[in-house]
């Protein structure tokens, strides 16, 4: 197990020097071919009630996505880490504007908006350090979202990530949740 963990946690650092290595206008032109690519899915134009993540550093931008799925009258929320709890709740948004710095200087909404179930999404949008062929995520080592993904298992859940951040395979342990799709600048890769 140990040796599991070590890898994951050279991978981790590798990758995230990789796509911190990325330029911010070549994230923001990427993040835009990953945002276009995402909103002509079925699994987007279908789904109403949608998490999606407030885009941090070099993550995959999130907020013009957010901001149009707001225009497009969908149900937008956001999650909200209580590190002492290690879990993540998600709140609605009406507007980008209500998000403050939460945990670790991320984005977050207010507690006091209306908070939904996890099963009750219709889709998942997240983040992750690198991701495999076969919808292995490497997060950042909390595990907040493997977490929140066991209550949601029977929801579409896609990934954004750079091509950059796809690998062959990724060592994964047993509570490493697989996402259904990952979508990068060159398109949408189903996997479910």
């Amino acid at each position: 197990m140990k040796s599991i963990k070590q890898h994951k946690k050279k991978l981790r650092k590798n990758f995230l020097t990789l796509r911190d290595s990325l330029s911010g206008e070549t994230r923001k032109s990427l993040s835009q071919k990953i945002a276009y690519h995402l909103q002509k899915s079925i699994y987007y134009e279908k789904a109403q009630k949608i998490l999606f993540y407030a885009s941090f550093k070099s993550e995959v931008e999130t907020y013009e996505l957010i901001q149009k799925a707001l225009t497009e009258g969908k149900e937008v929320y956001l999650p909200k880490t209580y590190i002492s709890e290690h879990k993540l709740r998600l709140f609605k948004i009406k507007s980008l504007k209500e998000l403050k710095p939460g945990a670790y200087g991320i984005p977050e909404p207010p507690e006091n908006n209306p908070e939904i179930m996890p099963h009750e999404l219709d889709l998942i949008i997240l983040p992750g350090v690198a991701f495999d062929l076969s919808g292995g995520r490497l997060g950042y080592g909390g595990g907040f979202y493997d977490r929140l993904l066991a209550k949601a298992q029977d929801i579409t859940k896609i990934a954004l990530a750079f091509e950059c951040q796809l690998v062959k395979t990724l060592p994964l342990e047993a509570h490493d949740l697989r996402v259904n799709a990952i979508v990068t600048e060159k398109g949408l890769k189903e996997i479910f």
